[in-house]
């Protein structure tokens, strides 16, 4: 969790606790999602796009939490996906969505490739997207240029798993970025970093 990169900024933000009584913390340490909570209502986010939205945890616990919220769009893939990050080989989802598909706000878009299959018109504009999925460098890539096509301008791309660690490429592909000109910033104590479009 002590993770800083050598090419981009790293901030501290202290958030206030949110209400994530009974979700699940697998795949999320202690902070995170008060800090991508806070993040989103900085947004003042009215539609939400995640990828790799897995059970639908992060979904509940921001459409649970951030009131402005009318729109949420997860995104994961059908099973049988191979991940190219052996870590994630479990990844796949059971049930995609499955703790926030009774809130109507909430819709869910599978597909046998994740956003591989999908172009900017398939998804809404939004005001912040979440990057979670498929960890790999062109995957990180894929999802960055798909959430540039659809973030309206001042809103966010928010990303996860940017712990430095050689298992996921997350780290690696955002410090290319950072080294053609994006401003992406990581998060002090935690794998989360983000990018304002």
């Amino acid at each position: 969790m002590n993770y800083s990169p050598a090419k981009r900024s790293t901030v501290i933000i202290e958030a206030p606790k949110a209400d994530l009584n009974g979700l699940p913390s697998r795949y999320v340490h202690p902070g995170e999602l008060d800090i991508l909570i806070y993040l989103i209502r900085s947004a003042e986010a009215r539609t939400v796009v995640e990828f790799g939205c897995n059970s639908g945890r992060t979904a509940a616990a921001i459409l649970r939490n951030v009131d402005s919220v009318e729109r949420y769009v997860g995104v994961d893939v059908r099973p049988g996906y191979s991940f190219a990050c052996k870590v994630q080989a479990r990844e796949v989802p059971a049930v995609p969505g499955e703790l926030a598909i009774g809130d109507k706000r909430f819709e869910l878009l599978l597909r046998d490739r994740g956003t591989f299959d999908l172009t900017p018109d398939d998804l809404p504009s939004c005001d912040v997207v979440f990057i979670d999925a498929d960890h790999s460098r062109p995957a990180v890539l894929n999802d960055r240029k798909l959430a540039k096509a659809i973030v309206r301008p001042g809103g966010l791309v928010v990303y996860h798993d940017d712990n430095g660690l050689e298992v996921v490429d997350v780290s690696l592909a955002l410090d290319g970025l950072a080294d053609e000109g994006a401003e992406i910033v990581h998060i002090a104590g935690t794998w989360l970093a983000f990018e304002r479009m």
